[in-house]
């Protein structure tokens, strides 16, 4: 093959990167700049004009598809077989080092590798054989520490923790790993980068094969991978790292963002070039990105642009409220069916997976179908089944699986021999579980740690049963998720999965008020709630061949691109996370996943958000993203909602003017509030300074008097409760 055919259809940046010298290279690759077709490009070039042998070059990507692409590819490309190739992850590279080196690495050579599932059992079973109650030494949570200290390259000796058990823990999961042969995914990378570092012979003879070692999605890379390609790369080899900081969006998991700052510090006469010309959105589409992503102060810089014709504008919409936002979103994707267009075209994307409720709600009621890319539907998720479960069991003890589902769930150190034993017991005497537990004294349960389980679990379900006649649907839910104490479980985690579900908990109620008040002359409410929950998580997803819209979180979207994108819920406290920690590391991330988001759209971009929702058990009202205040004016499309009731807001003033109609401020709030002692009027959307806090508005408020409370949106510390007796705000601002 000709060197120019390699060249064909690459633009004037893409070439440079490709035909540049060889030496440690990075490459700026922004959404859509064509990054794949330049890496494989590069190892064509290194393969024809500099004569390397195939088998020479490391290749290291984040995802099999990603290797398996470029391994195609360069087929194609070179009409050579991709066999020898040393193209795979970093996980998968590591795995076939260890094979070869087992001996080195101090591991067996019929090592198998533990799943997250393995992974969690065995802690599971050092938690129960060191006699430690689960709800203080989580599983999960000690999972995630072990692989955390991994990632960072540290093992059990090596670090500071203020519980020692922790640290006990760790070496026992080490110890019984080594006795049973086994290695976790990131004993992979760290075995290999211990095994190198130990072997300074076997460090060298890798440093002279792979004298050439390219990177994917370099911006994901943590700190043990990070000091492995330092290792691998040696003093005088060439690292092709290809990557987009301002696409840097899994901190939470342990991708260090910094890692491409770092490249220049850490590598030899770095050269650095970037692509800017994106294949995948319009000009107006990039232009919102560009804009939004400047703000962030910690990135090395590019700016995209592209050659397509003028597009569509991008359009901002403002909804009344959250059932008015999904009514406007699915009316669009009805519009575009109309007109001949593939429901597939569309994606819906969303900060957290609670958001999804409504849409999905809107969608089944309209009869389009839809699927949840990489996720579950609302009543799929396990969080939301375990709280129908504990409704299950409450009218209807009989109900063997809600029973198992909810007795030692969160755990109350109930095993799977207490359960083995009712569960037998029940099917010897022909009685459900519950009447089973209910006559424990006459099972051969003797242990006191399952008997006080099992009656906390005996009282809180009477408890339910007696609420069942005197509450309304959603304060029945609220009492079964706090008697149940799962929200207090997953609040003890603190990680992302545990606010999502926290989030879709919240949802629920939400969800609970929204079918009381459609099904409020119902004789029985909270059975056809459990009815229309079972119908709902018993059908299946879409499948591909019906055309479905597609949902999904951000996260889920990275690397995918669609005609049409709705960013939905751009509201300040969901997007940015209120509930994490507004500090500039995580604001920077969340601008960066935003930036994302914006850059998935081809063709049409929508980004809507609400004026009120209903979360949190309330009516909050909200104010739009600071992200969307941070767009220019003139390069959105604002539309307003047609509901009547809908607020008179400006996207920049930050709800300032903002006023609620005359119906809903008699039902609720007054237009405003005289405090009898100084007279200070309250009024929503009204901005107010704290001496602390700074700048913020006020969202709502309950109480009068001395009790009077008043919810506030700081523009830097986020949404704050606080009394207003104590809180000395100025009004005057």
């Amino acid at each position: 093959m000709a060197d120019t055919d390699i060249y064909n259809d690459l633009n004037d940046q893409q070439i440079a990167a490709v035909q540049c010298s060889l030496g440690n290279k990075l490459i700026l690759a922004g959404a859509g700049s064509g990054k794949t077709r330049v890496l494989t490009c590069r190892v064509a070039e290194l393969i024809n004009k500099y004569d390397i042998r195939p088998s020479n070059i490391l290749a290291l990507t984040f995802t099999n598809k990603a290797s398996n692409e470029m391994k195609q590819r360069l087929e194609k490309l070179l009409r050579i077989s991709s066999q020898g190739l040393w193209f795979g992850t970093f996980h998968g590279i590591c795995r076939r080092l260890l094979k070869i080196h087992w001996k080195e690495a101090g591991i067996n050579e019929h090592f198998t590798i533990l799943d997250s599932q393995d992974q969690l059992r065995i802690i599971k079973r050092i938690i129960k054989a060191k006699n430690l109650d689960e709800n203080l030494y989580d599983p999960k949570a000690l999972q995630s520490f072990i692989n955390t200290q991994k990632d960072k390259g540290k093992r059990f000796n090596n670090i500071n923790n203020d519980d020692d058990k922790y640290r006990d823990i760790y070496k026992e999961y080490d110890e019984a790993c080594r006795q049973t042969n086994s290695v976790d995914f990131a004993d992979l990378i760290l075995l290999t980068y211990e095994m190198l570092k130990a072997n300074m012979k076997i460090l060298e003879y890798y440093n002279k094969r792979f004298k050439n070692i390219m990177v994917d999605e370099f911006q994901d890379t943590n700190t043990l991978q990070f000091n492995l390609l330092k290792l691998l790369n040696g003093t005088d080899g060439s690292l092709y790292a290809v990557g987009d900081d301002d696409q840097s969006i899994y901190g939470w998991r342990g991708a260090r963002s910094k890692n491409i700052k770092f490249f220049e510090d850490e590598f030899n006469n770095v050269e650095i070039f970037k692509l800017e010309q994106n294949y995948r959105s319009t000009n107006e589409i990039l232009s919102v990105a560009n804009n939004l992503i400047s703000y962030n102060k910690e990135r090395l810089g590019k700016n995209l642009w592209t050659n397509s014709a003028k597009g569509n504008p991008v359009y901002l919409y403002e909804a009344y409220n959250g059932d008015d936002e999904s009514n406007f979103i699915v009316e669009k994707i009805q519009e575009h069916i109309s007109s001949g267009g593939k429901r597939s075209d569309i994606a819906l994307l969303y900060r957290s997976n609670f958001l999804s409720r409504r849409l999905e709600e809107e969608l089944n009621s309209r009869s389009i179908p839809y699927r949840i890319f990489g996720g579950f539907r609302f009543f799929e998720r396990a969080e939301v089944k375990d709280v129908i479960a504990y409704l299950r069991i409450t009218v209807n003890t009989s109900d063997d699986s809600a029973f198992e589902r909810t007795v030692n769930n969160p755990p109350r150190g109930l095993g799977e021999k207490t359960i083995q034993v009712i569960r037998n017991y029940a099917k010897e005497n022909e009685l459900s579980m519950w009447d089973t537990i209910n006559q424990i004294h006459k099972t051969n349960i003797t242990s006191t740690r399952a008997l006080n389980a099992l009656n906390n679990y005996i009282s809180i379900i009477n408890e339910l049963i007696i609420n069942v006649k005197n509450l309304d649907l959603k304060n029945l839910i609220e009492k079964t998720i706090s008697l149940s104490t799962l929200t207090k479980y997953y609040e003890s985690k603190k990680n992302e999965e545990s606010l999502s579900k926290q989030e879709n908990l919240e949802e629920l109620l939400s969800t609970a008020e929204r079918f009381y008040q459609n099904n409020i002359d119902s004789e029985d409410v909270l059975s056809e709630f459990l009815d229309n929950a079972a119908l709902e998580a018993g059908e299946f997803q879409s499948k591909t061949h019906e055309d479905p819209v597609q949902l999904m979180t951000i996260h889920s979207a990275k690397g995918l691109e669609f005609p049409i994108v709705f960013l939905t819920g751009m509201d300040e406290g969901i997007f940015p996370n209120e509930n994490r920690n507004l500090n500039k590391d995580f604001l920077e991330e969340e601008r960066r996943l935003c930036y994302v988001a914006i850059t998935r759209a081809m063709q049409t971009l929508y980004i809507t958000h609400a004026n009120m929702r209903y979360m949190h058990g309330n009516n909050n009202f909200l104010i739009p993203s600071r992200f969307i205040g941070e767009i220019d004016d003139d390069l959105l499309e604002p539309i307003k909602s047609n509901n009547t009731r809908s607020f008179k807001s400006s996207k920049k003033n930050n709800m300032g003017d903002q006023k609620l109609d005359d119906e809903y401020s008699q039902e609720t709030h007054p237009d405003h509030f005289s405090q009898e002692d100084n007279s200070v009027y309250i009024k929503i959307g009204q901005r107010v300074r704290h001496l602390k806090f700074g700048n913020g508005v006020i969202l709502s408020y309950t109480g009068k008097g001395d009790s009077l409370k008043i919810h506030i949106n700081f523009e830097s510390y986020g949404k704050k409760w606080l009394v207003m007796s104590y809180a000395q705000l100025d009004f005057n601002i």
